[in-house]
């Protein structure tokens, strides 16, 4: 994980979206894309949920895609909303970044200015998250209310993917206390979540 000053990155907000079955080596093809990486169509789709507005980009995001897929896990993107050049509008263009990505062997990539790569577990993200002072939350249509829950202002929301987190990754962020926040009782798309959270903070925060 890169030494990111967080301190430093006003109106920041995290995002951290987990998927158990994406590829983790760019061997996949971008026509079938959801059949062939092993839904990381949703990681995709939730990458331009958090950062593509109509007119631009939104700066103040870190988003981070972790995949734990076969058949090299666990790999977890950093992308950094102040430093991306561009933000693709399709799925299959999202993907494209990220299939090149896992086809080096360096953390960046010249081509693909903000996107970082480490080999970190989904687990290891959150500790390091915590231990640099952010609160991590998690997303679930029986924690509390978004709009009565205490959401410090640096907070990382973690999202699962289309089958949702594992229950042995419910119970790691159980032990640690993380808190669980809804956005209703009904189960959104993940990147419907992404969308709606950035429209909540949007009302909440000026940034």
């Amino acid at each position: 994980m890169s030494s990111l000053n967080l301190d430093s990155l006003e109106g920041l907000r995290i995002f951290i979206v987990k998927s158990s079955t994406a590829r983790t080596v760019g061997d996949f093809g971008l026509k079938c894309l959801a059949g062939e990486s092993g839904r990381l169509d949703v990681i995709c789709s939730c990458i331009i949920a958090a950062f593509k507005l109509r007119n631009g980009i939104r700066r103040n995001v870190l988003f981070y895609a972790v995949l734990e897929g076969p058949p090299r896990p666990p790999i977890t993107f950093e992308i950094r909303g102040w430093e991306v050049h561009d933000v693709p509008t399709s799925e299959v263009e999202v993907a494209k970044v990220i299939r090149d990505l896992l086809n080096v062997d360096t953390v960046c990539d010249p081509r693909y200015p903000g996107y970082y790569k480490y080999r970190m577990s989904f687990r290891d993200l959150v500790l390091a998250l915590k231990s640099r002072g952010v609160t991590p939350v998690y997303l679930h249509e029986g924690g509390i209310d978004i709009a009565r829950a205490f959401l410090p202002k640096r907070v990382a929301f973690i999202i699962g993917d289309h089958i949702g987190l594992p229950v042995e990754d419910e119970r790691f962020l159980d032990k640690l206390g993380v808190q669980r926040v809804s956005l209703g009782p009904r189960i959104y798309l993940s990147w419907f979540c992404v969308a709606l959270i950035n429209m909540y903070l949007d009302g909440l925060w000026v940034v």
